[in-house]
């Protein structure tokens, strides 16, 4: 596992071989101190209870640790004597003449009840030579998993926790993005781009109203998100436009009409920057591209913790988000009841993405946002989608940009959620290019689906 010039990286740093001998060292120093010290008042079996409870209490710390946080925690040894400093505090201070109470079972990792354990310092033994095994067995997968990707030429995937932790991420380049696809029309395509936390599930009413009026749609899910969780170990931009332009070439298609929403909008700029001959247009909906982006900045990491944290580069957010890997289906299940005014295929597959996935998106749309230089200098027919009640990407932010003079732009009533919450009129607009509540460039011609009727 080591770097060509034999570095280690710095998520297997915890697992270097000086770094465990020297904190086997000081372990084995300290406990050989501590025992002397516990004998001496002919109490060493207090020490030996006190150091299978941190023993156990290590081995599960370390593998919760790399559950959540997908790499070893640091310390590997040496947190054994600290958890077993913790567990024996109470004796330190009994020798200044404070006695032992049933409360610090709680402060002290239940220091008086560990002694009344079934079977004593037996069952503890065997509870932690199980968890230490266990541990060693997680530990092992997690290293054969980050090998098996380097043979496949791919960085470690750091950052993708749960289960994704034991088995290898999958190849983008020898596997297509999971997607659906609707319709048989030989025009050309269209190619529904999701946004930042979502999944193709965006897109599948609309897309279901473009195949019954005859095109033919494709709808991916992104590198790193719904049922493309697996693929990738990196996910920037160039990552994702590579990796629609394989999902192209797998379907034989020459020429597509690429759509994006909010997020989804850089990703087609980036297939159509990477594969200009492959797009016949593009059309952006809610794009994710704001005039003053500081300000932008700031509002957008106002929307939820998971965005603050990862504005701020807060560790705190892998760590949820490593949690909420572990506990995944129960989110699926609890999502659609948060969040009641969003269809529920949506709110569910909404949980489905890994947190590097997450966060390569959202801070691309900060440090290398491909759309500003599109919309003043296109290759391509562009039309812009922009929400009047939009609060993620306000109309001002795209159309105070400085924009091309043939770009179509098109103001409707609507939040973020124009894909799923208004189908009709989205699908519409894709089709047809018409204007919804108002007009701003050259004039559309009428929909051929028509609107919703809401709004």
């Amino acid at each position: 596992m080591r770097r060509a010039r034999g570095q280690w990286p710095r998520a297997y740093r915890p697992l270097r071989l000086q770094t465990l001998l020297v904190q086997a060292v000081v372990l084995v120093g300290a406990e050989v101190a501590l025992y002397t010290s516990y004998s001496a008042h002919d109490a060493h079996f207090h020490w030996a209870t006190h150091f299978l409870v941190a023993l156990l209490a290590t081995a599960l710390w370390q593998s919760l640790h790399l559950l959540v946080a997908a790499r070893p925690a640091r310390g590997q040894l040496i947190t054994v004597l600290l958890f077993h400093l913790w567990a024996m505090w109470p004796d330190l201070i009994f020798r200044l003449g404070v006695p032992h109470f049933r409360w610090m079972d709680v402060l002290a990792l239940g220091h008086v009840s560990a002694h009344y354990m079934p079977g004593g310092d037996t069952t503890w033994l065997v509870l932690a030579l199980t968890a230490v095994g266990g541990y060693a067995v997680l530990l092992q997968r997690w290293l054969a998993a980050r090998h098996a990707e380097a043979t496949a030429g791919l960085p470690p995937a750091l950052g993708i926790g749960g289960a994704g932790i034991i088995r290898p991420q999958i190849d983008p380049r020898t596997r297509s993005l999971a997607h659906e696809h609707f319709g048989t029309s030989a025009s050309d395509p269209l190619v529904l781009l999701h946004g930042l936390g979502a999944t193709a599930a965006t897109w599948r009413p609309a897309a279901r109203l473009l195949a019954q009026a005859g095109h033919k749609v494709l709808l991916p899910d992104l590198l790193g998100f719904g049922s493309s969780m697996r693929l990738g170990t990196r996910f920037g931009l160039a990552d994702q436009a590579d990796a629609v332009l394989r999902l192209l070439q797998h379907h034989g298609l020459d020429r597509v009409h690429l759509v994006g929403h909010s997020w989804g909008c850089l990703v087609a700029a980036a297939v159509a920057e990477r594969g200009p001959e492959q797009v016949s247009r593009l059309t952006l909906v809610e794009p994710a591209v704001f005039a003053d982006p500081d300000t932008a900045r700031a509002r957008f990491a106002r929307r939820s913790w998971l965005a603050r944290a990862t504005v701020d580069d807060s560790g705190l957010g892998g760590l949820v988000c490593g949690t909420m890997c572990l506990l995944r289906p129960a989110f699926a299940r609890l999502a659609p009841r948060l969040e009641p005014d969003v269809p529920e295929e949506v709110a569910r597959e909404g949980v489905q993405h890994s947190y590097p996935a997450y966060r390569d998106a959202l801070r691309s749309i900060w440090e290398d946002n491909p759309l500003p230089a599109l919309l003043r200098s296109p290759r391509h027919p562009v039309h812009v989608i922009v929400a009047e009640q939009d609060e993620a990407v306000l109309p001002g932010d795209v159309l105070d940009l400085e924009l091309a003079a043939g770009i179509e732009t098109t103001r409707v009533e609507g939040t973020h959620a124009l894909p799923f919450d208004r189908p009709q009129l989205t699908a519409g607009l894709l089709m047809s290019g018409i204007a919804g509540s108002e007009r701003i460039g050259p004039a559309h011609s009428p929909s051929a689906l028509g609107d919703d009727g809401d709004g």
